[in-house]
Parts: C-alpha cells; structure tokens; sequence
C-alpha cells in the first residue's frame, strides 16, 4: 500500500469523518480535527511507522498531502 494511501487509512480510522478524505482534505476544515484529533493521528502515525514524531512539526502541515510530504520529507517514511 502506498503512503499516501495509509496515511487516509489512519485518518479515516482517528476521525468521525469516514467517507471522502483525499489528499487535499483540509484536516481542520473538512475533517474537524482539533488539537487533540491530531495528536491522535500523530500517535496512529508514530506506532505504524515506529517514529518518534515532534508535534511541532505539525503545526503547519494543513492537509493530507502535507502530513504525507512531512512523513517522507522529515522521516523517510515510504
């Protein structure tokens, strides 16, 4: 399975909104994340991955995508 893919997947799994998340979905806007729905999807992402991820880091990631870019970008997740 592709990141992009399991990135949706633990999205999906750490929020209410389960239908029609894509890439560009906005994480606070379309999905309704707020502080703590992220650090959830942070933790999902840290334990599939076995990273250790700085929250900091998330601060400017807005949707999908971005969280994905983050993941290769930073922890050279595939």
């Amino acid at each position: 399975m592709k990141l992009e893919d399991q990135v949706m997947t633990i999205v999906r799994d750490n929020t209410e909104e389960k239908e029609g998340i894509t890439l560009a979905s906005d994480l606070r806007q379309d999905l309704r994340l707020d502080s703590f729905g992220t650090l959830m999807v942070i933790n999902a992402i840290e334990d599939a991955y076995g990273i250790a991820v700085d929250e900091t880091e998330f601060g400017p990631v807005r949707t999908v995508a971005d969280m994905v870019t983050l993941l290769r970008s930073k922890y050279h997740c595939q």
